[in-house]
């Protein structure tokens, strides 16, 4: 590697110099990739989003040949879980690097190759002892080996550059709290206020002058002149203090009071004063300072309510927070563990937090002990604690290990909740779960063997209506027109009841999950002519449906059985609910990514207010009790249509039709 000392000088001077922090990052990595003709270095910066660590693109420098990926978002808001091993060894402060066509990661390595890289150093960066992110270097064009002396040298950078990030923290600190000094004095602008207590008499520094708005000649001494210059209603409290105070009844004289301002606002002030006695004791004199917080006074009142939601924030936590030692003792316990596990804090300090806990979790907390010392990220459990009448309650506890200077791990921090109900919670749900899968089984059972049972007496009754038919054929023509009636409302009845077993066995196979797919091409065109041949051709019904068919033919693969269901079920609807008007119509449009059907009826639609309730299992629109359904047929086309990765949608308007559009893909999974 050339020039490598040059490189990490010219990386250090612009640390020192930039007054930006972004600026001299990209100075740093521009100046590093060119001298070590590398063809890529960036930086990933580490945040925290929600509890879950992640990685953000922020600072890129490549070669003229080499295509940027600063703005790609394939490169941000990524998580370490991406890409195994490399969290582990970047926080213990270890490069990590080597050839991509050798790495085992294969999202990382493809996600590399993506862009064209070859080889790789990632070098970590540790600001004030934390892991805030870290440098990258890629080589494109050829595979280079590293070598141990390279490495280091450039993890020096990484280090240099956690420096400077400690060194603008360390300065924004110093700067905040110069800028508040810096305000305090600017807003101070004391105005002094003297009295004699012999002589009634006033002596003033010239701050008042900005304070009130008089000139110099317009301030008097006298006692008048202060009275008249004080908010009436504030007068009597600040008079009744400075008699208390003069007479030593009460130790201080300070407080806030409004004055009036000689264009006649009002003028907040906050005033302080000292009792200057003579030897005897003898009170003598009253010195004051007099502070202008007319603008602050609202900004006061604001800190004030914040301190107040604050205050109420944390009086009123759920969560114990807790420091332990490296063998699980307590070195501080916050308030909480009183109302929770009726522990007072102090009682539970040098105790052992092990020693608390259920013994079938035992095992659980050691294992999450041993975890925390081998890898200090952050992480959740929870387990059950011995609370002061000796019951158990379930803690979710959030902890994170405690470094030293030297980032070995010295104790953990936790902060824990009572998750009890939450638990118990979670068990009537499962118990509630499991006897609804139960439940459901019986449902499934029973809805096959009633639709199964109820076949052979429907059969025996149609059979038996046909037998009539053939009984009557010698009687007279008055008594067969009879009879026929009477065994034809028989057999429509028969054929709805077999209707309604049928759907509700198919509804029933589907709601136990038993309905698999079977995926095969079909010729649409052929299928759908085929379809209405085969069930609507009686003689009502018979070459009453349009078909139209738009767009260049594509290959289809579907369940045809299935797509059956779905497109019988609505033609059926589109006949039933026609009302005599127009033909329906089925339109078959082959879109680009995908097949179109419709099915379109000109008859009596869907009262608006009833057309969210249509997919509902056995629910009909009130304007349809006198035609025959079972209330499944929509039911059923939907839960097939979205079982075949399809979208079914419905637009329907009383008295003048329905359409209801399907959209299939062309392949299936």
């Amino acid at each position: 590697m050339k020039n490598i000392l040059l490189s990490i000088s010219k990386a250090n001077h612009h640390l020192l110099q930039e007054g930006s922090i972004d600026d001299a990052l990209n100075f740093c990595i521009a100046d590093i990739g060119k001298t070590q003709e590398f063809d890529r270095c960036y930086i990933f910066k580490n945040r925290t989003d929600n509890n879950l660590l992640k990685l953000y693109y922020t600072h890129e420098w490549c070669n003229n040949d080499v295509e940027p990926y600063i703005d790609s978002p394939n490169l941000s808001d990524l998580t370490y879980a991406a890409f195994p091993g490399l969290y582990e060894k970047l926080v213990k402060n270890e490069p990590y690097y080597g050839l991509v066509k050798g790495s085992e990661n294969d999202y990382f390595r493809e996600l590399m190759e993506m862009q064209g890289i070859k080889s790789y150093l990632f070098t970590p960066i540790f600001s004030n002892n934390l892991f805030w992110g870290w440098i990258g270097y890629d080589d494109c064009k050829t595979e280079r080996i590293w070598v141990d002396e390279e490495v280091y040298a450039l993890q020096t950078v990484s280090k240099n550059i956690g420096l400077r990030l400690n060194q603008d923290k360390t300065i924004s600190k110093l700067e905040a709290t110069l800028e508040k000094f810096d305000f305090y004095m600017k807003g101070s602008d004391q105005a002094l206020w003297e009295l004699n207590i012999d002589t009634n008499k006033s002596v003033f520094s010239y701050n008042w002058v900005k304070i009130l708005g008089y000139t110099n000649d317009e301030i008097a001494v006298d006692a008048q002149f202060w009275k008249n210059s004080t908010h009436p209603e504030d007068l009597l409290k600040i008079t009744i203090d400075l008699e208390y105070f003069i007479a030593e009844k009460s130790s201080s004289y300070c407080g806030k009071a409004r004055m009036i301002h000689k264009d006649g606002h009002t003028v907040w002030v906050k005033y302080f004063g000292l009792l200057k006695k003579n030897k005897q004791g003898i009170p003598k004199k009253i010195i004051a300072t007099f502070i202008d917080i007319t603008e602050n006074i609202a900004k006061e009142k604001q800190l004030e309510l914040s301190e107040e939601k604050f205050r109420f924030i944390a009086d009123n936590t759920t969560d114990i927070i807790c420091q332990h030692n490296i063998d699980g003792g307590y070195t501080y316990v916050s308030n909480s563990m009183r109302e929770i596990l009726g522990y007072e804090p102090d009682e539970m300090l040098n105790k052992i937090a092990f020693d608390f806990i259920h013994p079938d979790d035992e095992e659980l907390i050691s294992n999450v002990q041993n975890d925390f010392i081998k890898d200090p990220k952050p992480r959740a459990f929870t387990y059950r604690f011995r609370k002061k009448d000796n019951t158990y309650a379930w803690l979710e506890t959030a902890g994170r290990t405690i470094l030293n200077e030297e980032n070995v791990v010295i104790g953990f921090q936790t902060s824990s909740r009572d998750v009890s109900e939450r638990i118990k919670a979670e068990k009537e749900i499962k118990t509630a779960l499991k006897k609804e899968r139960e439940l459901s089984k019986m449902k499934s059972r029973f809805v096959a063997m009633a639709s199964h049972q109820f076949r052979t007496p429907l059969t025996v009754i149609y059979s038996n209506a046909e037998l009539i038919d053939l009984k009557t054929n010698h009687l007279d023509e008055k008594t067969v027109n009879s009879v026929e009636n009477i065994t034809s409302r028989i057999k429509k009845e028969v054929d709805r009841m077999t209707d309604l077993m049928n759907n509700v066995l198919i509804f029933g196979k589907y709601e136990s999950k038993k309905i698999k797919k079977e995926i095969k091409k079909i010729n649409l065109d052929t299928y759908i002519k085929t379809l209405v041949n085969n069930y609507f051709n009686r003689a009502l019904e018979a070459g009453k449906i349009q078909i139209k068919i738009m767009g260049k033919k594509q290959v289809f693969h579907t369940d045809e059985t299935l797509l059956t269901y779905i497109l019988t079920n609505l033609i059926s609807n589109a006949f039933k609910y026609s009302d005599g008007k127009s033909n329906p119509l089925i339109l078959i449009s082959y879109l680009e990514k995908e097949i179109e059907i419709e099915v379109i009826d000109f008859g009596i639609g869907i009262p608006k207010n009833e057309i969210q309730y249509l997919f509902t299992s056995f629910f009909r629109a009130s304007n349809t009790t006198t035609i025959i359904g079972s209330g499944l047929g929509l039911t059923i086309a939907k839960q097939f249509t979205v079982f075949l990765n399809g979208k079914i949608e419905l637009k329907s308007k009383e008295n003048f039709g329905t359409t209801i559009k399907l959209n299939f893909p062309y392949e299936q999974n």
